[in-house]
């Protein structure tokens, strides 16, 4: 049994190892909006806490800390001239680099160098746009390589915020054994609760593993199957999982008729405990059906799972393996990507402080 003393000394333990975590969240990608909802004007997000204005100059997509270099002003409330970005307060204007290159109340002055937008790294991918806030991101882009395939027919479903952090929701998505007791009659049923076994194995800053389970027939999604038996109950298939570290997830599902289902889902961490959810299905099979259909699924899926998630205490999760219990076998994901995560933490701090 553990003391008071010893349980209250190791939750204090884990919260120091959540903000160790949290603190290593600015080297890696992380998603911050759709693509197709930048226009031709600049965006406010907000990446870890930080204010960030994503815009496209020159057709390329840039990202700067939202704070112009005058007095502070959010320059997302600006506008886009040629390839610059006017600040709306005095006018500044920025070049693609984040280089003031006027002061529109005097001509007589020279520009000074330090008169410039912090920049930070962005990039347009996978119908993302994605920002990282550190010198050298940690790992690439993680990889949806049906985006853009001909084969697939690909939606995107309406992003949405959790009060949870981003490891949280993402180890959500990956936990097995919820899916027969939240999603029953959904995604699986409570008479097939067993978690089937599986490896993990870690390759290219991905965590992968396949498990074959049998998803209900008759849903939303999988009464569109071609090839499906009508009076089958449920649908065997593979499904294959990738955990692009930190916050990302593709998974394909292999249905009848050597067809798939792709779901990717990108989180982004707006704070410790506070996420925001990108995520698109994509199908190779009843391209002619109505997408509504598979956004009313998804979003049926998610809000089964918001309201666990966001219960979950702390919201952030817990890098110290002690602090909560695993069922070997079934809970194998969360123990691999949770030792991977305090790796990374070690690694980037080039200390090792616990196991």
């Amino acid at each position: 049994m553990t003391s008071n003393t010893d349980a209250s000394a190791l939750n204090e333990w884990d919260v120091e190892g959540e903000e160790r975590l949290y603190r290593t969240l600015h080297k890696y990608w992380h998603p911050v909006m759709y693509a197709a909802d930048l226009t031709d004007q600049p965006q406010r997000v907000i990446l870890l806490e930080t204010l960030v204005v994503v815009v496209r100059l020159g057709n390329e997509v840039r990202a700067f800390a939202d704070r112009c270099a005058h007095r502070g002003t959010a320059v997302s409330l600006g506008w886009v001239e040629g390839d610059c970005l006017r600040c709306p307060y005095h006018g500044w204007l920025y070049d693609a680099d984040g280089q003031c290159i006027e002061y529109p109340s005097r001509d007589d002055v020279a520009i000074s160098p330090a008169a410039r937008l912090e920049r930070f790294h962005a990039a347009e991918e996978n119908g993302l746009i994605y920002v990282c806030l550190a010198d050298e991101p940690r790992f690439p882009i993680p990889a949806f390589p049906e985006f853009g395939d001909p084969a697939y027919r690909v939606v995107s479903i309406p992003e949405y915020d959790w009060e949870v952090g981003a490891a949280r929701r993402t180890e959500n998505f990956v936990d097995f054994s919820h899916f027969a007791w939240v999603h029953d009659g959904v995604l699986a049923s409570r008479d097939q609760p067993l978690v089937p076994d599986h490896v993990v194995t870690r390759e290219d800053g991905e965590l992968r593993t396949q498990i074959v389970v049998e998803e209900p027939a008759g849903t939303e999604k999988t009464s569109t199957i071609e090839g499906v038996d009508s009076a089958a109950t449920n649908i065997p298939g593979a499904r294959n999982y990738r955990i692009a570290i930190p916050f990302t997830v593709w998974l394909q599902q292999e249905v009848p008729g050597d067809q798939r289902f792709v779901l990717f889902m990108a989180c982004q961490p707006l704070g410790p405990k506070r996420c925001r959810s990108f995520t698109f299905n994509a199908r190779t099979f009843a391209h002619d059906e109505p997408d509504e259909t598979y956004v009313k699924f998804q979003q049926k899926v998610i809000e089964q799972d918001r309201p666990i998630a966001e219960s979950q205490r702390p919201e952030e999760l817990p890098v110290d393996l002690r602090e909560e219990m695993y069922v070997r076998g079934a809970d194998q994901v969360s123990v691999e990507y949770r030792r991977w995560l305090l790796e990374l933490v070690q690694e980037s701090e080039g200390e090792r402080t616990y196991d």
